[in-house]
């Protein structure tokens, strides 16, 4: 099931034309997804309240979520060479982070945690293609060593 949900999300990508690779780190994937997740159930939670789907909010799902984006950005950032694009995932992550854990308190706090996972999907694409770019740059130097 999650190699089908791996290979989906990856020919989604290629057809917004966000990458043209088959080498992609898994935790970019994971991170796009899950934050992706995270936005659609955020906006969507008060409607399902409506509804009467009330499970939705249990904060199971706010710390699966974080959990989720932490290993995701946590394995992204592992090998990475380009420091801003770290440096981008991490403060969105931590921003994620205080937004989702205070936003009871802080009603406004609401509104920053859709920013913040839009900044991680964001930092994930951009870790997709400078990996690409990378690989081109690699494969590049390969060819004229031998």
């Amino acid at each position: 099931m999650a190699s089908n949900i791996y290979k989906i999300l990856l020919i989604g990508l290629r057809k917004l034309k966000m990458i043209n690779t088959t080498k992609i780190n898994k935790a970019d994937l994971i991170g796009i997804l899950s934050s992706a997740i995270c936005l659609v159930h955020c906006i969507a939670t008060p409607l399902l309240i409506d509804f009467g789907v009330g499970f939705m909010t249990n904060p199971f799902f706010k710390y699966l979520f974080l959990i989720i984006s932490f290993v995701a950005i946590f394995k992204a950032t592992k090998q990475i060479t380009h420091t801003k694009i770290a440096l981008l995932l991490w403060v969105s992550f931590w921003g994620f982070l205080f937004s989702t854990l205070f936003q009871e308190e802080y009603h406004w706090l609401h509104y920053s945690g859709y920013f913040f996972a839009l900044l991680i999907i964001i930092g994930h694409i951009l870790n997709i293609k400078h990996c690409k770019e990378c690989s081109k740059q690699n494969s590049n130097h390969k060819n004229r060593t031998n």
